[in-house]
């Protein structure tokens, strides 16, 4: 191992000692690491920005595209000008056009994304598994297959009804609402534990991922310290 792979490894240990601090108390030291992080962070974001999007995708068409086409990339370039002047106190009106078409755009993407690939393909899943054609009539397994399509069935219902928050009218008087329906406060119920275990599943991916990099960096702060101690440091 090479000085300068000895000096970054020691720079990362240095940083995770100072992340790790934070267990006892907060300090200066995890202050500054976060400082640190978050300015590499944005820079790191801001080059990209620069060389995977706005350079390739904005300034070049300009510049090089055909008339069609630059006029097409002046919207943005438009956008981006009015966003840029809105920091400025006496422009910051002009904010509102190119957050309004970002929210819109934004909110397009994750509505046509959930839709088209969480909703969809998880509905055609439903529906598919109770097709009698895909079921292996010999097999020995057929009643947990089954068995399995009744668990999937009753954790959609379930889930859907758990987010249904319409009322009932209460009949002796029009203006006031009364609780939820039975079925869906019961369906709701049986929702609840299959959240529950959905959301403990994912607690549990997160809480492994970061117990793999807490073990990471403990062995990366011992195999510099045993380095140090091999050097006869």
């Amino acid at each position: 191992m090479n000085s300068g792979e000895l000096f970054w490894i020691g720079v990362g240990a240095v940083l995770s000692i100072a992340i790790l601090s934070y267990l006892i108390e907060d300090n200066f030291l995890f202050r500054i690491a976060s400082h640190i992080f978050v300015g590499l962070t944005a820079g790191y974001l801001v080059v990209l920005l620069i060389n995977e999007i706005i350079w390739p995708l904005l300034i070049q068409p300009i510049l090089m595209g055909n008339g069609y086409g630059r006029l097409w990339m002046g919207i943005p370039f438009v956008l981006i000008v009015l966003l840029i002047l809105s920091q400025f106190p006496r422009f910051k009106g002009f904010s509102s056009y190119p957050l309004a078409f970002i929210t819109g755009v934004g909110a397009a993407v994750v509505i046509g994304g959930a839709l088209l690939g969480t909703l969809l393909p998880q509905s055609f899943a439903v529906v598919d598994i109770f097709d009698p054609s895909g079921w292996d009539s010999g097999s020995n397994m057929l009643w947990l297959t089954i068995a399995e399509a009744v668990i999937m069935l009753l954790g959609v219902i379930g889930t859907l009804s758990y987010f249904h928050f319409g009322r009932k009218r209460n009949l002796l008087n029009e203006r006031s609402l009364s609780e939820r329906p039975l079925v869906f406060e019961a369906c709701g119920k049986v929702g609840q534990v299959f959240i529950g275990i959905a959301l403990g599943a994912v607690f549990a991916g997160v809480f492994s991922t970061t117990l793999t990099a807490l073990i990471d960096r403990i062995l990366a702060i011992t195999e510099f310290i045993e380095t140090l101690l091999a050097g006869g440091l």
